[in-house]
C-alpha cells in the first residue's frame, strides 16, 4: 500500500511493505528538482519540511 500527503507544499510519501513502515519526505526545490529525506514518523516528516521552509524563507504555500 502507497499514500502520499500533500504537505505545505511538498509531499510525505508512506508506504507498507510486507509489514515494514517506510516514511520519506519529498522537499521539492525551485528549480523543479527534489530531495528525499527518510523519516521514522510522520511527525518527523513533517518536521523535515517545516524546517526546510524555515531555513529557506519562502512562505508556505508558495513553490
Amino acid at each position: 500500500m502507497f499514500h502520499t500527503i500533500g504537505y505545505k507544499g511538498h509531499y510525505i510519501h508512506l508506504s507498507y511493505v510486507d509489514r515494514v513502515e517506510k516514511i520519506e519526505a519529498q522537499i521539492v526545490d525551485a528549480s523543479g528538482g527534489f530531495v528525499l529525506k527518510s523519516r521514522r514518523t510522520l511527525i518527523g516528516a513533517k518536521r523535515a519540511i517545516t524546517r526546510h521552509i524555515q531555513a529557506s524563507g519562502t512562505p508556505a504555500n508558495c513553490r
